[in-house]
């Protein structure tokens, strides 16, 4: 290596790890010592912000343990602060931890990734009808956790698994909305997701409600006709609450 890049790389490697790498020759250690709490403190920022209910659940000490272990063995693949928490995900997964609090980080990521979403959510008030064309908000994300990570706090943390669905999406005032699903509802909106994604996303292609309940009526093993009202009212519901939108012909 040329002069500048050993510099670089021993520099770099210090800020990493500095119990394991010296620092440069000829560098103040109080300069030094500037750049290494900057670094902490910028991954530690980009990490916690996203993920409050983790720090609460493991407490502010353990916390700051698990980033410095991040930030010491975990080779990000993006250099963009706003993709840090995921690279921390990824880290995550490795880390003998509980699984619950593996599935809550994942849980709280979510959240950020659908405010950053960069979809675009038109929709309208008209009421669904059978031949109402309609997919799944463009910014949401179908969620399945073997505990009820929505529930989970510093003061109740599961014992014992508990199957969840919920459902993560963006609505026109910008906000982001959680609804927990019951198995039904979400085997329901997978398909609508999974039809949406065969054809272009600026195009429904007829993908109406009444075709949307017989392909889940076959799913399921039961006749369209014994599904048809309940179906049309739970797809309204959520229609309200912009989970679901229509095209507007």
């Amino acid at each position: 290596m040329l002069d500048f890049q050993r510099y670089q790389a021993e520099f770099t490697a210090h800020l990493r790890n500095p119990s394991a790498h010296k620092k440069p020759k000829n560098v103040p250690d109080i300069r030094m010592a500037v750049y290494r709490e900057l670094v902490f403190n910028n991954f530690l920022g980009s990490v916690s912000a996203c993920f409050p209910v983790c720090i609460s659940v493991l407490g502010t000490r353990i916390w700051r343990v698990l980033v410095r272990q991040f930030m010491l063995q975990h080779a990000s693949s993006t250099p963009i602060f706003r993709e840090i928490p995921q690279q921390f995900l990824a880290f995550l997964t490795n880390q003998d931890c509980p699984t619950y609090l593996k599935q809550l980080a994942h849980y709280e990521w979510a959240e950020l990734e659908v405010a950053a979403s960069l979809a675009i959510v038109n929709t309208h008030k008209q009421p669904l009808q059978s031949d109402s064309n309609i997919r799944l908000n463009p910014t949401a994300l179908l969620l399945s956790y073997d505990y009820a990570v929505h529930q989970i706090s510093k003061k109740n943390k599961p014992k014992k698994t508990e199957l969840t669905f919920l459902l993560v999406f963006r609505n026109t005032d910008f906000e982001v909305k959680f609804i927990a699903l019951n198995p039904a509802t979400f085997a329901l909106l997978t398909l609508i997701q999974t039809q949406d994604l065969t054809v272009s996303p600026s195009n429904f292609q007829n993908l109406t409600v009444l075709k949307c309940l017989k392909l889940f009526a076959e799913q399921i093993g039961q006749p369209v006709e014994a599904i048809e009202q309940f179906g049309l009212e739970m797809l309204q519901d959520l229609a309200n609450q912009q989970a679901v939108i229509q095209k507007i012909s």
